[in-house]
């Protein structure tokens, strides 16, 4: 038999293999997870603020005290909450490759604070 022969049923074969590889699902592995890494509370308390109603005491009793704080032009308290949120994803190809990806968003709520009553509220991203 001449070499060409042997050499086209060994690409033959690597071809059944490597395809055999590919769509086998068992060898192919996606994980994702997302945690906050830093001020869940904030995030999760922030929706239930309300502009005119909530005190002063309510943001720090369920937001915790704050990162930063500053005075605005008005003369008013801004307390600032800085949040992290990490996604990681893994991709596993049995044998032929593995990809890691790692993003972090970071939201920021200001609260303004004028004679203990939020006068207003934001979320910066």
């Amino acid at each position: 038999m001449p070499k060409t022969s042997h050499l086209r049923r060994f690409r033959s074969a690597l071809v059944i293999i490597v395809a055999g590889v590919v769509t086998t699902g068992c060898l192919l592995t996606v994980q994702s997870d997302s945690r906050w890494r830093h001020g869940a509370a904030a995030m999760d308390s922030a929706d239930r603020i309300q502009s005119g109603t909530t005190t002063r005491d309510w943001i720090l009793d369920h937001l915790g005290n704050p990162d930063s704080s500053y005075v605005n032009a008005r003369g008013n308290e801004v307390m600032r909450y800085v949040s992290r949120r990490e996604t990681d994803a893994e991709v596993h190809l049995f044998l032929l490759f593995s990809l890691h990806v790692s993003d972090e968003e970071v939201h920021t709520i200001h609260v303004e604070i004028e004679e203990e009553i939020v006068r207003g509220w934001w979320v910066e991203h």
